[in-house]
């Protein structure tokens, strides 16, 4: 990995985390904006529980990746959302790990650095079939070079369907095998 996050460097992280929102809770409270503090308080149940449906996936390589990667430095800021989830997936963890790891950094490479990137992968995993959406907004300095990414990996067996490719739009279905 990248990183190796110890135990105490995890926490740290995830404790700065979770103080930024019970500030943002708190400033809307003495602001006397209840429901704003009410929606912040629904959008960190909805975090933790995808937290937690990822984290159960079985996929204990890919799961850590995404959850530490937006606690360095990147030109792309990563979130996820898992859609459905079987835990008898039969899915090779390091294998996506390591594709996943790789299609950032090419993505990062291809990206202007002054604007918001974001990247938000849907993880719809099934027993039947698994499939991945990465879908991207920002702006891209190539989108030949990411075609021509695609078509190598295609060359090399990855099922990849491009929905989408323009310089600030990128939406990419990824059966897993």
């Amino acid at each position: 990995m990248s990183e190796n996050w110890g135990v105490v460097e995890a926490l740290r992280h995830a404790r700065h985390d979770w103080m930024n929102d019970l500030q943002l809770i708190k400033g809307n409270l003495d602001l006397d904006r209840v429901e704003r503090a009410k929606q912040v308080i629904e959008e960190m149940v909805l975090v933790a529980q995808n937290e937690s449906k990822l984290s159960n996936l079985k996929l204990p390589l890919l799961a850590e990746w995404i959850l530490t990667y937006n606690w360095s430095r990147h030109l792309i800021k990563l979130d996820f959302e898992v859609l459905q989830t079987e835990s008898s997936h039969g899915l090779e963890d390091r294998r996506l790990y390591n594709w996943c790891k790789e299609f950032l950094q090419f993505l990062e490479s291809n990206v202007m650095n002054n604007v918001e990137n974001q990247l938000s992968i849907l993880l719809d995993i099934t027993k039947e079939q698994s499939r991945f959406i990465f879908d991207f907004t920002g702006i891209l300095k190539s989108t030949s070079m990411v075609e021509d990414w695609i078509k190598n990996q295609r060359a090399n067996g990855e099922n990849i369907e491009i929905e989408q490719l323009q310089e600030e739009v990128l939406v990419i279905h990824v059966v897993a095998r």
